[in-house]
């Protein structure tokens, strides 16, 4: 008999923990779980894609508490009441603060008490920067982290930063980000497309940053370390890719001036086609200066064979292992240094780093192995939440994860 699941997300618009939800929905098993998908805000107030329709088209339910951003009142909890009473979970899995803590009322709500999960997906790296709703709601959720029978944290940084905070560490479970090997992959065309498409000449070193447009990501970080390149006498091009950093955006253009790169930058804006333009790059780099948990764009550059260059925040360091370089953030010099040291290397060597980063990811962070431990934690709680035992008592194998020293 399968289990009943009702997954509780902030918003059906796509994002990260969206695409980690829809990655579930895809290739979960439906001999051993029934999906139903619950959005607080309504998708009329989403401006993108929406996680609907390709949850619709996988079979699963989708409702809706309609929402406006930030907001709960009486009707909402009433359209929840009613809504727990319909899908009559037997787990609840909250994505998220706000989807945490809808799950947690759910399961207060619902007529079978189901066992409530939540799903942390952000790094808490100084409280002050968040905005006063989440600071709200964070502390709220320390005081209320003892009764979800686990908390599931995509990012060792961030189990680690919310046990400082006063999460209940006993709840702790770390399963990281999963990718798919069949979408990130090696082309071995890509990187001529991507050269003919932008103008740059086959002689430059193309180096590549993914990203979005966020204080903490610190593009400016790379630019100037790419313009140390130029000086040096390297032949590099940089590719820039991200909703909102391109043309328009003054304080990257700004920083392209300052570093004297003049037409060896492109600035993409966003992109729908990322999985080919990451194959094309010859280095990928992540200049992040704080705030990552656990990075997607580099495990995403590392499936697509593609060696990486990265800052010593978050998870960085667990991701890229030994096949790839960490330096510290905000240190422009030394991400030159790193990247010069993968120019060096040659195209040769460059391919025979970018396979080992791929059997890594293949290995520890497959899209497969994570679905894995997400059911195996799901049958876990599930059983000893009908035993009435603690679940603890027996914890699987590749799923139960101490929190990083």
């Amino acid at each position: 008999m399968s289990v009943k699941i009702l997954h509780a997300i902030t918003t059906f618009e796509i994002g990260g923990a969206e695409n980690m939800l829809l990655r579930l929905l895809e290739s979960g098993s439906r001999d051993e779980f029934e999906p139903t998908v619950l959005s607080l805000m309504d998708p009329a107030e989403c401006p993108g894609e929406t996680l609907v329709a390709q949850a619709a088209a996988l079979g699963a339910a989708t409702f809706t508490l309609g929402l406006a951003q930030g907001s709960w009142h009486l009707g909402g909890l009433r359209r929840l009441w009613r809504i727990v009473r319909t899908a009559s979970p037997e787990l609840i899995q909250g994505w998220m603060y706000h989807g945490n803590l809808a799950a947690t009322i759910g399961g207060w709500l619902a007529p079978r008490r189901p066992v409530v999960l939540w799903n942390v997906r952000h790094s808490l790296h100084d409280l002050a920067l968040e905005k006063p709703m989440t600071r709200l709601i964070l502390r709220a959720s320390k005081r209320l982290s003892h009764l979800p029978a686990a908390i599931i944290y995509n990012s060792r940084i961030s189990a680690a930063q919310h046990a400082r905070f006063g999460f209940d560490d006993s709840r702790t479970v770390v399963i990281p980000n999963g990718f798919d090997g069949t979408v990130f992959r090696p082309r071995p065309d890509a990187g001529a497309r991507l050269r003919r498409e932008l103008g740059i000449d086959p002689g430059r070193t193309v180096i590549g940053l993914v990203a979005r447009d966020h204080p903490m990501k610190d593009p400016a970080n790379l630019v100037r370390a790419v313009g140390l390149l130029r000086a040096r006498g390297y032949a590099v091009h940089l590719v820039i890719v991200g909703r909102g950093l391109d043309e328009s955006h003054r304080e990257l253009r700004a920083a392209v001036r300052e570093s004297g790169l003049g037409g060896q930058v492109s600035l993409l804006g966003e992109r729908t086609d990322i999985p080919a333009l990451v194959a094309g790059f010859d280095v990928a780099a992540l200049s992040s200066a704080w705030g990552e948990g656990f990075p997607n764009v580099l495990g995403e550059a590392m499936a697509s064979g593609v060696p990486c260059v990265a800052t010593d925040v978050g998870d960085c360091s667990w991701v890229l292992g030994p096949h790839g370089i960490i330096v510290p953030p905000r240190q422009s010099e030394a991400l030159a240094n790193a990247l010069a040291k993968l120019i060096d290397l040659g195209p040769d060597a460059r391919h025979q780093l970018g396979v080992a980063g791929r059997a890594r990811i293949l290995q520890h962070f497959s899209l497969q192995e994570v679905v894995r431990q997400y059911e195996a934690l799901y049958l876990r709680v599930s059983a000893s939440h009908a035993a009435r035992r603690p679940w603890r008592e027996e914890v699987v194998t590749g799923v139960r994860h101490r929190r990083a020293a």
